[in-house]
Formats: structure tokens, C-alpha cells, sequence
């Protein structure tokens, strides 16, 4: 199948099978990508914008505490609901977003770490979004980039567990291993359960973290139920 995403994903990028590869090997590569290199740059704008901004509140807390418990079922809705989406008829037209596209090419070849990162089209309209959002919400400029700071540390975390789950690199902590493991079942034993990478009180929450060995192989885990023959060029975002 062509690739019909987007500039980020010409060359070859299968450096995922690198043996025994290190962390830092492993970051080297992140950086690599478009995406993460655009969340490093805005955040450290962000960050030096805050502190140059200043007028530290009780406001500035409120991201600490949201985030954390909004997360898991933010990161599990955008899962199930967006990029495990099928394409739709829609008055004689196909539909399919351009984030669920991109993303049953991650399942079908995992180790290809262009589809590992977020696409850079998606990350900015979740970027945008966040951020009219903090604007909307926050009564001070401060406080409202506190929230936007919040939020693309929280995406960075994400982008770069998620890439570092689909490379070579062996688990040392507990709870990495843990996150490696659920999202490697999510891959390659079934698609429908272990919807969290960074955040598994969400799947916990919402009964998909079954006991794996209750769980049947999924036919479906590499292709998500859409065959490559039956994909679409007519994208609804």
C-alpha cells in the first residue's frame, strides 16, 4: 500500500530492530521524527514564556491536579474512539480520519517507527484544541500557559514511552515493564483490551486489563478488521 500520510514518513525509518539497543540510542532516534522534534521545540518555548510571564497562583495547580486523573480515559477515549475507527459511507462518500489511517499502519508493521509517533497533523489539532481550551478555562494568561505547559509534557511523556515500547530496548523498571508488556499484548495478542500506554488506570477503570491468559489471539490485531485492500484515499481528518 502507498504511503499517503504525510512528508515525515519518506525514508526508511526500521531502526526499531537495532539489538540490544540503549536508552540513549533509543532517544537518538526519537528525535529523528518530525513530531517529537516540534513537541521539544514548542515546549521549550512554552516554558521559557511562563517563567518570563511569571504571576505564579493557586491557579497554576490546577493542570498538576487534572491532568493526572483526566488522562487515562482522555488517552483511552482518543484510542477506542478515534484511532481504532473504521471508514465510513457517508451519502455515497468514504470517510476515514487520517489519525485511525495512520495508526492501522502502525499495527500493521510495528517495528516501523514512522507510525509509532503521533503524526504531526494530529498533534497539532490536539495541540490547538488543549489550548483554546486552557484558554477558555483559566483566568489568567500565567495560569492559562501553566495548563498548555502541562499538557505538552504530558504529550511528550506519551510520544516517547509509546516509541520507546516499539524499539529493542529491554525493560529495566517495574513499571516500564509493566507498560511494555500491556501495550505489546494490545499489538500482538488482541486489539481490544490494554487501550493505555502511559496511564493503565484507565483500562483498569474501564474493563479492558484482563487477565491475559483468559484473553483470546485476535485475527484482527494487525489489521484492526479493515484489510489493506479496502482502504481509502477519502480522509475526514
Amino acid at each position: 500500500m502507498p504511503l499517503l500520510f504525510s512528508s515525515q514518513y519518506r525514508g526508511g525509518a526500521r531502526y526499531a530492530r537495532e539489538p540490544d539497543m540503549s536508552l540513549r540510542r533509543a532517544f537518538s532516534f526519537f528525535v529523528r521524527e518530525q513530531p517529537p522534534r516540534m513537541i521539544l521545540i514548542v515546549l521549550g518555548i512554552t516554558i521559557a514564556l511562563r517563567l518570563w510571564v511569571g504571576g505564579w497562583s493557586r491557579w497554576d495547580l490546577i493542570p498538576v491536579v487534572a491532568l493526572p486523573i483526566v488522562h487515562p480515559f482522555a488517552e483511552w477515549l482518543i484510542h477506542v474512539l478515534l484511532l481504532h475507527s473504521k471508514p465510513r459511507q457517508i451519502a455515497g462518500r468514504r470517510f476515514d480520519f487520517f489519525s485511525a489511517r495512520n495508526h492501522r499502519m502502525h499495527h500493521r508493521d510495528p517495528w516501523d517507527c514512522r507510525f509509532t509517533v503521533m503524526p504531526l497533523q494530529t498533534a497539532t489539532g490536539f495541540f490547538v484544541a488543549s489550548t483554546v481550551g486552557w484558554y477558555l478555562g483559566m483566568p489568567t494568561f500565567g495560569s492559562f500557559l501553566s495548563g498548555v505547559l502541562a499538557v505538552q509534557i504530558a504529550g511528550l511523556v506519551y510520544e516517547w514511552t509509546h516509541f520507546l515500547i516499539h524499539t529493542s530496548y529491554r525493560p529495566r523498571s517495574a513499571h516500564y515493564r509493566h507498560l511494555w508488556r500491556m501495550h505489546r499484548l494490545h499489538h500482538f495478542k488482541n486489539e481490544h483490551y490494554w487501550m493505555c500506554v502511559v496511564a493503565p488506570i484507565g483500562d483498569r477503570v474501564l474493563g479492558t486489563n484482563p487477565d491475559p491468559d483468559a484473553v483470546e489471539s485476535s485475527p484482527t490485531a494487525r489489521t484492526l478488521g479493515v484489510e489493506a485492500d479496502d482502504e481509502g484515499t477519502e480522509a475526514a481528518g
